[in-house]
């Protein structure tokens, strides 16, 4: 085993299951003995000395046992493959022309077009050689010895005679420019060439698996039977043998040939569609409307969507099981260990419980195997002292990064998916040290939420947003109340639809997190268990999309924020994102509107005029991302803000989107007002409400002093409330 290598790791495509369901786990081990599997039900997830610890519960199941390790490979990068392949079989004249936007050209070897094999160094490749110029390797290797430039479109081509026993190769950048030397061509003569064997790649070249991936965006990659003397002009239909139109089928795998064999491909590897190709003008900026201006697929060699593991075991979901947070806890031999965790729900229109906790699946997804550029000395420290999750994202990009982050070739990363190891969703997962409190993020952090109602024995089942998504309202609409956890961020349309139909038919709804219903994103059954992100124009972003670039390819639609979509976050839960800062908290002040008779249940038993001002996330309620209450953006008006939080002026920042120039807001008021969280209430139509407290880090604080706290105790309040026929 390497010794940057994770021991024991695993995962399992789908996040949930129901009663009758069945979950398929994927394991590689480097133990060089069988290693162990045990169900747990998850309670808490938190190694903090001062927390309460993680609590997994062992239960009996047929998957407790033994099983055989194993070492599963990946294999990162992005390609088109071809297995129809028959149609190359006897070529003799040829030639193969594609456009091409590099973004690494000094990088290294880089196939674009092969039926190569580098082993045998057998076949044909048109690529980027080590120089970074366009080069065909075969028998015999030649380059044009002209380093391309990275992000221009280029023009390239090779092109073979049997009969003249001539190869020739050459580069012509679409727009020629005087800063660079970067036009030309090669020839060789008196050579041979082999016609290759096997499947065609298309952005890699073949060795024991596809190597040598390509950065950048390739457009139109056509072979021609026939040796063109002239490659850029004289591209004979008659001969053609196949031709890619990147520009068909966006949102699928296809990679369609529009050539007379059809030698249709399979896109590999999830990379980026829907990206500008070289005829983009500005003129459209949808590649529904002009497919043409969209003909590119940008790959990259870190691309990853399915691991591909083989199955180790599986769990079908008896029909008396609870829902609930559960895992599979796997140890090895020496001692190494993983969590995989997942959820199990009721039965769509047949609860368990009247509270359902809505599990925020596509928020974790887009975040999986985030690196966040913080694993420090503390970091390992706070890791050994507690016994945490010792792996991250940092040290570990082999199973791919998150949305946060950047390709090899800076590029944003637009996909995520659930086949393969997520690091990163872990029970005791720190991700940051050094801060008050424990430091936890998403899954992890949730589970104060879920061992808070285990401690106060709330019967409870959960939701995905995967279970909202498919199956709309009737998902929730059988739930007395609904409650979030710290962070649900990322929403489809289908889901922010269920919410306000489920909140407008009467439920109660309660938004326990900060930061919630703030992007939107785009699933597809073309490319199961993947989520794209688009960030385009306004929003805090680690990276943003380029101006054409703004429309998912998986399903045509605008992407970005859901308030440049018309659907700010205010209008669903009457707060929404205003401030980021570190991941540090304080308290709530009470207003006046929470000492109003109406009002006095929310408050019942809660003397404190600050409340949350202590906490396990960030050391307060209010804190790391806020949101506020704003009518102009969709605050109801007959909400009522209870309690504000001021954030600190030194860390904490105003969102881009109501910035308009250094002084002046998008509503006109001060940057410093608007950056702060409130906990807003207000009834729905029939006899519904929502509840929203406007902060990432409120969570945290329901376990202090075992869960008797101002905190607690207001959830508490409303909670019960909820469940009540009629609201006090």
């Amino acid at each position: 085993m390497s010794k940057d290598a994770i021991p024991i790791i695993g995962y399992t495509e789908q996040f949930s299951a129901a009663p009758g369901e069945t979950l398929s786990f994927h394991v590689s081990s480097h133990s060089t003995s069988n290693y162990t599997a045990q169900l747990v039900h998850v309670i808490s997830c938190d190694p903090n000395p001062e927390g309460p610890g993680v609590i997994e519960h062992a239960l009996d199941s047929p998957i407790n046992g033994t099983y055989p390790s194993r070492v599963q490979e990946v294999n990162l990068g992005s390609y088109v493959e071809v297995k129809k392949t028959k149609a190359l079989d006897e070529l003799g004249n040829f030639t193969i022309v594609a456009t091409i936007y590099p973004t690494t050209p000094e990088q290294g070897l880089q196939g674009v077009v092969s039926r190569y094999d580098s082993a045998q160094q057998a076949g044909y490749a048109l690529a980027i050689d080590h120089t970074g110029a366009v080069a065909c390797f075969g028998p015999h290797r030649l380059s044009t010895g002209k380093a391309l430039v990275s992000h221009r479109w280029y023009r390239i081509w090779m092109s073979y005679s049997i009969d003249k026993s001539t190869l020739s190769v050459g580069q012509m950048p679409l727009q020629v420019r005087n800063d660079a030397d970067d036009q030309g061509t090669s020839h060789l003569n008196n050579i041979s060439t082999s016609r290759g064997q096997g499947t065609l790649l298309i952005a890699a070249i073949h060795n024991t698996s596809a190597e040598h991936h390509f950065n950048g965006k390739i457009e139109s990659p056509i072979l021609i039977g026939e040796a063109l003397s002239n490659p850029l002009t004289d591209q004979k239909n008659d001969h053609l043998i196949f031709h890619f139109d990147f520009s068909r089928d966006i949102g699928t795998p296809n990679a369609v040939d529009i050539g007379p064999h059809a030698l249709h491909g399979e896109v590999i590897n999830l990379p980026t569609r829907g990206v500008m190709s070289s005829q983009w003008d500005g003129s459209a900026f949808s590649w529904a409307e002009r497919p043409a201006h969209y003909a590119a697929i940008h790959f990259h060699e870190d691309d990853l969507y399915d691991c591909d593991w083989g199955t180790d075991f599986t769990i079908t979901i008896p029909d008396n099981f609870r829902s609930g947070v559960y895992g599979v806890r796997l140890k090895t031999l020496e001692g190494n260990e993983d969590m995989i965790p997942f959820f199990v729900t009721a039965p769509i229109g047949a609860p368990q419980s009247r509270i359902a906790v809505l599990i925020p699946t596509f928020t974790y997804t887009v975040y999986a195997n985030i690196a966040r550029g913080n694993t420090n000395d503390q970091w390992h420290q706070t890791v050994r002292e507690w016994g945490a999750w010792p792996w991250n994202a940092d040290d570990h990009s082999e199973y791919g990064l998150s949305t946060y982050n950047v390709h090899s070739d800076g590029s944003g990363i637009a996909y995520s998916s659930r086949r393969r190891p997520i690091i990163t969703m872990r029970s005791a997962t720190v991700c940051y040290p050094g801060v008050p409190g424990s430091g936890l993020r998403h899954f992890a952090a949730d589970a104060h939420l879920w061992y808070w109602l285990e401690q106060l024995s709330y019967s409870f089942d959960v939701i995905t947003d995967d279970d909202l998504h498919r199956h709309g309202a009737r998902a929730i609409n059988s739930y007395d109340v609904v409650m979030t956890t710290t962070h649900p961020e990322y929403h489809t349309r289908e889901t922010l639809d269920a919410l306000s139909a489920y909140t407008d038919g009467g439920g109660r709804f309660m938004y326990l997190g900060g930061n919630g219903f703030y992007w939107k994103v785009a699933v597809s059954d073309a490319w199961p268990d993947a989520i794209e992100i688009r960030r385009g124009e306004g929003g805090i972003r680690a990276w943003a999309s380029e101006p054409g670039e703004y429309y998912n390819a998986f399903d045509g639609t605008y992407g970005g924020l859901w308030r440049r979509n018309g659907r700010p976050p205010q209008q669903l839960a009457g707060v929404g994102f205003t401030s980021q800062g570190e991941h540090r908290g304080k308290g709530y002040q009470r207003t006046p509107a929470s000492y109003e008779p109406q009002h006095q249940w929310i408050f019942e038993g809660i003397d404190d005029e600050c409340v949350g001002d202590f906490g396990l996330s960030g050391g307060g309620a209010a804190g790391f991302e806020l949101d506020r209450a704003d009518v102009r953006l969709g605050t109801p008006h007959n909400a009522v803000v209870l309690a504000s939080s001021q954030g600190d002026s030194d860390h904490f920042v105003l969102v881009p989107e109501d910035i308009l120039t250094n002084l002046l807001s998008w509503n006109g008021e001060k940057f410093e007002q608007l950056i702060r969280g409130d906990i807003v209430y207000f009834p729905t139509r029939n006899n519904g409400a929502v509840f929203s407290v406007g902060s990432i880090t409120f969570c945290g604080s329901l376990p202090v002093n075992n869960c008797d706290n101002n905190i607690s105790r207001l959830v508490r309040n409303v909670l019960d409330g909820f469940l009540k026929p009629s609201i006090p």
